[in-house]
This record gives C-alpha cells, structure tokens and sequence, in this order.
C-alpha cells in the first residue's frame, strides 16, 4: 500500500504524464524538433547564466527577511536557495521550500519554522510583484476580458495578503484573531489555519518599513533578471512578439506555477507559455520549442548544481514533519 506521500508523488507524475499529453497529442514532431534545434546556443547560454546570476539577488532579499534571526552572508544564502529549487524540481507540492528551511536550520542553527516562515513571505512578494507586473500590462495591450479578469483577481488576492503582512508586522492581533477564530473552527478547516499562521509568522520578520521597501525592491529586481532571461530566449529562437509579449509570458508562467502541484511545474509551464504566446499568433510548434528550452534553461542548472552542493555538504534531503 502506498503511503500518504508516495501517494501524492505518483499523483503529481500522473499528471505530468496527462499534461504533457494533451501538450503534444496533436503537435507535428517534425516540426517541432525543427524549431528546437534552431534555438542560438550563446543567447540560450546567457539566460542560463543571467538565471543563475539572479540567486544572488534572491539571497540579498532572504538576508533582509532574515535579518531578525542573524546577519548573514549572501554567499553563504545563495546555495541554500538553489538547493530548495533543486529539491522543488524533482518532486511535487513545493516540497523543496520546506527542505530549504531545514537545511538552513541545520547550517546556520536557527529555528526551521521561522525559516520557512521567511521563505513564505518571500512567495507573497512575488505573487504581489507578478500580479502588479500583469495588472501594468494591461495598459499597454488590449487583452482579451478572460485575462484582464485574472490579473484584477491575482492583484487583488495578493494585494489583501500584503496588507494582512504589514499588520501582522506591526501588531500581534491579526495572529490571535487567527488563533481565536481556529480555537472555535471544524477540524476540516485546519489546514486553512495553519496556512494563515505560518503566513503571520513570516510577516513579523517585515518590522520596519525599510525592510519592506528593500524587500520590494530586491523582489522587482530578480523579476527583472528572470524576465531578461525570457527575452534572451524569445530572441534565440526568432519569435517576433513585443515586450509586452514577455511579460505576460513570465506572469503567466509564474502564476501558475505559484499553485502547481507537478514537480518543476512540468506541464504547467509548458502550457502556461503556449496559451501566453497564442494571442500573438506564434506557430504552435514554435511556441512548445519555447516552452521546452525555457523551462529546462531553468531547472536543469540549478537541480545539478543544487545536488551538487547538497552532495558536498553531505546533507539529507529529508522535509521536517511539521514546520509550525
């Protein structure tokens, strides 16, 4: 029989499987490997590198969520993170954002849950950048009500989680409203609890407002370098689409794979991308070479380099039960 996490490892590649499926039943393979091969392999080579380049940035936004627990050097950050995405590609549900937090306890001795803590605001920030990133192109390009209509909700649901994290930094009440309301709720709504606790937790490392202005910055800065990869990997395979096209790729993409339950986001972030680049008229073939490249621009560096590390430092890649 298999156990509970077993269980959502073979869902997860299940529907992977079925993703990819629906992805390629009807695509013309010669086609398609035609477009693959013509990607330029030195503007592939940047993003990598560019991709790589922005953990760094990634680190310098985690020293200042950290701050609160101890002054640590973005060097020394930088490899954690890279191994929570490494973790993060080879299996489902985010898991690696929990190992992040674990193998951070263990290094630099601080508490697991206010890790991960920090690693949840860290995702509030980027669901509120994306989402601010969406809502701007708008302006700029007539899309169609369906997608206007995501980006309304996207900011919106990120823009109240916002405000509940300034309070949350401020006041202790927000977190004993929670509490009181959890004292009194049905066990099925739990989960729903602790999501809203270990958020509230988080926010209490944003206790000034320098801190939650540097962090915003740092969030649009590494969505600057993510999204100078797309555009390295626009232009490597010849799609002629405006700026405006990356950026709802990169928001698309991202959005979902906010929520995704696949590991990597496989089959999310292909399709993500193929629906982004359809109001641009791009070949659908084209569009899946895209997709392939981009993503594995991404996620094959960082799981080799990540294992790697985790190898070197001779460090288990085991999630702690609970992170409350």
């Amino acid at each position: 029989m298999l156990s509970k996490k077993n269980l959502k490892i073979a869902v997860s590649f299940l529907i992977v499987a079925l993703l990819f499926y629906f992805l390629f039943r009807n695509i013309d393979t010669e086609l398609f490997l035609k477009y693959l091969l013509l990607g330029s392999k030195p503007l592939i080579i940047a993003g990598v590198a560019v991709y790589l380049l922005a953990f760094f940035v990634r680190a310098a936004r985690w020293k200042v969520l950290l701050r609160h627990i101890g002054n640590f050097k973005v060097p020394e950050l930088a490899p954690v993170i890279v191994a929570g995405y490494a973790v993060n590609n080879v299996l489902p549900v985010r898991i690696g954002e929990i190992v992040r937090a674990a193998i951070a306890g263990k290094i630099f001795k601080i508490s697991i849950p206010s890790a991960f803590a920090s690693v949840f605001v860290e995702r509030i920030f980027d669901g509120l950048t994306i989402a601010l990133i969406l809502s701007a192109t708008l302006f700029f390009y007539p899309f169609q009500d369906n997608m206007k209509i995501l980006a309304l909700v996207a900011s919106l649901l990120f823009a109240i989680l916002f405000v509940f994290a300034l309070a949350a930094a401020f006041s202790s009440k927000p977190l004993e409203f929670v509490r009181f309301i959890r004292s009194k709720a049905p066990k099925f709504s739990m989960p729903l609890f602790d999501f809203a606790e270990k958020f509230l937790k988080g926010a209490a490392s944003l206790d000034s407002c320098l801190k939650i202005v540097a962090t915003f910055i740092l969030s649009m800065c590494v969505w600057a370098a993510e999204l100078l990869v797309y555009l390295l990997i626009v232009k490597a395979f010849g799609v002629e689409i405006p700026f405006v096209g990356c950026l709802v790729m990169l928001c698309a993409a991202n959005l979902g794979m906010l929520a995704a339950p696949t590991p990597a986001g496989l089959g999310v972030f292909q399709g993500a991308i193929v629906l982004a680049l359809e109001s641009f008229n791009v070949p659908y073939e084209q569009r899946m070479a895209v997709a392939v490249i981009l993503h594995a621009a991404q996620i094959v560096p960082t799981t080799v380099i990540g294992f790697i590390w985790i190898w070197v430092k001779n460090l288990k890649v085991v999630a702690p039960e609970t992170v409350s």
